[in-house]
């Protein structure tokens, strides 16, 4: 039998005998995991147990546990007067130990998981409140022990960061396959795998619609990223006075709890103060006329769209907290310091309270590689935005396509790191496409090549800029140089990192899915190296960013 790392050499010696469990897990946690072991191993079953996950409750043992590619809950309960916890999880293998105790094995199926968070809460998402973050959801759903680990590392260096463990796209999901209930169980069980009872949120991202909304919320999501890009008019930047003034009497006034005659008697002429960290002034803001009119008409109608889908979440959640952020980032022109100002105030005044705001900032944000663009611009512009968020929220800038951004983080950490949201969860699956470059080539070159061809479909959503046609063609590079070629390279890690969901939705003629399950046995056939390569990445953001100050 397997034990998983984490308390494998502690598990070990307590099913050895060798060291006094009542100082570990106690005498009968040991006891029914020695009978569980033995009849396992008397049926001659290949089982890995995760040692990590072994939690009790009240008189019942529960720990995670993984038959070939299958992880599974086994529950290990008094075979008298069973508890009711343990009665209400669906089994699909159930039986006797030693005459005292009982046991079931029961499949991580979106029912089970839902009992383990109630019954184990640290397994459910909660919101996060304006405590700095980092996002860090995979495509795959397999990735989150690694990033536990990440963030276990961080902390033992000093650095506090809440984690985001589930975060996905409206579009994400889509391109996947992957249903929000999935994203949010996927989660759960990685959690009550590595027993991380730190805390952890959940976010829905770029939700646009109300059935996007509902969709989160009845999965259990924590945190909703409203993305009204769709009601930005981008012709506001240069259309001419004329027709920015037929624009701004058409706004949705009644919406927005506001006539035009108010919106510019609130801003026109009027100058906004901004304050250093120190208190002292440290830039004033004023609209002209022309400011007002090209920002209202940009971002009015997306604000009284944020507006009907918060009203909607406050229905939903009924008192209870939730985290908000807004995502004005896909834009093709960066955020103005005045557009963000106007943003701020029509938020504050509507009480619209956000957690966290998605701006479009200077440079290019491109997917899987580092910021490309002037650095010194880049902090000046941040810095106003920042003390933006600080003076007229507050709440956190959050930062979309923000992995592999490894020059911009000592500027965002030191002007910010506090009101950061680092969102990241593309990288996880590049970084997991490592293993299978290492461990199956072949597979490797059928991906690389299926995703050169899926790139012209699958950009157009994505801000990325590369020419397919210069990729070199897998089967002319040699086994060795797979990793350093294609994972490596920007060009190539652009290319594997917009057409995901192709790989990962693709399916044969039998209906079988071409790559997904090969990419997930090789990836659990090296499960602890996996974990390792994910936890490396993660932390090498954490630490460059969230960096401890001398």
């Amino acid at each position: 039998m397997e034990i998983s790392s984490g308390f494998k050499g502690i598990l070990q010696k307590l099913i050895s005998g060798s060291i006094k469990v009542r100082a570990v897990w106690g005498e009968r946690m040991r006891s029914e995991i020695l009978a569980f072991k033995k009849l396992l191993e008397e049926r001659r079953r290949k089982v890995k147990i995760y040692a990590s996950s072994i939690s009790s409750k009240d008189s019942a043992t529960f720990f995670l546990i993984r038959e070939g590619y299958r992880r599974k809950l086994a529950i290990i309960y008094p075979s008298k007067n069973p508890l009711d916890l343990c009665t209400i999880f669906f089994s699909e293998e159930e039986g006797d130990l030693n005459g005292s105790l009982s046991y079931k094995i029961c499949p991580c199926n979106a029912q089970n998981a839902r009992e383990l968070r109630r019954i184990f809460p640290y397994t459910k998402p909660a919101p996060i409140g304006l405590a700095p973050a980092i996002g860090t959801g995979d495509r795959i759903g397999m990735a989150t022990p690694g990033h536990i680990r990440a963030l276990r590392a961080a902390r033992n260096a000093g650095i506090k960061v809440f984690p985001v463990l589930a975060q996905q796209s409206a579009r994400e999901m889509k391109r996947t396959l992957r249903s929000p209930q999935e994203v949010i169980d996927d989660v759960t069980w990685a959690v009550f795998q590595e027993s991380y009872r730190d805390g952890f949120a959940a976010d829905a991202d770029h939700l646009k619609t109300e059935e996007d909304v509902r969709a989160a919320f009845s999965a259990g999501f924590t945190m909703y990223t409203i993305d009204p890009s769709d009601y930005v008019d981008y012709e506001a930047d240069n259309c001419p006075l004329h027709i920015l003034e037929e624009k701004f009497n058409q706004l949705p006034w009644g919406i927005l709890k506001s006539s035009k005659e108010e919106m510019i008697k609130r801003y026109v002429g009027k100058s906004f103060e901004v304050k250093d960290l120190n208190g002292r002034p440290s830039l004033k803001l004023s609209f002209s006329r022309e400011d007002l009119l090209r920002a209202a008409v940009k971002y009015s109608s997306a604000i009284a769209h944020a507006l009907k889908l918060k009203k909607l979440l406050d229905d939903l959640f009924k008192g209870e907290r939730y985290d908000l952020e807004l995502s004005v980032d896909e834009t093709d022109a960066p955020t103005k310091p005045i557009e963000h100002l106007f943003i701020a105030l029509e938020l504050k005044r509507l009480k619209i309270n956000l957690q966290s705001l998605a701006l479009r900032f200077v440079g290019r944000f491109e997917k899987a590689i580092d910021y490309i663009g002037d650095l010194e611009e880049f902090e000046r512009t941040f810095q106003i935005h920042a003390l933006i968020a600080r003076n007229f929220g507050p709440y956190k800038l959050s930062i979309h396509s923000g992995s592999d951004k490894f020059s911009l983080y000592p500027i965002m950490g030191r002007i910010a790191g506090d009101i950061i949201h680092l969102k990241t969860s593309g990288t996880s699956y590049l970084e997991s496409l490592r293993i299978v470059a290492r461990h199956d080539p072949s597979l490797f070159r059928e991906i690389v090549k299926f995703s050169i061809e899926s790139f012209e479909k699958d950009k157009a959503s994505y801000h990325v800029s590369v020419d397919p046609t210069q990729a070199p063609p897998p089967e002319k590079v040699p086994d060795e140089r797979l990793e350093e070629t294609y994972l490596n390279n920007n060009e190539m890690r652009q290319i594997l990192h917009v057409t995901f969901g192709s790989i990962l939705s693709a399916r044969g003629e039998n209906g079988k899915w071409i790559f997904k399950d090969r990419i997930k046995k090789t990836l659990l056939d090296r499960e602890e190296e996996y974990y390792k390569v994910i936890s490396m990445h993660i932390r090498k953001h954490i630490e460059s960013l969230w960096q401890i100050k001398d």
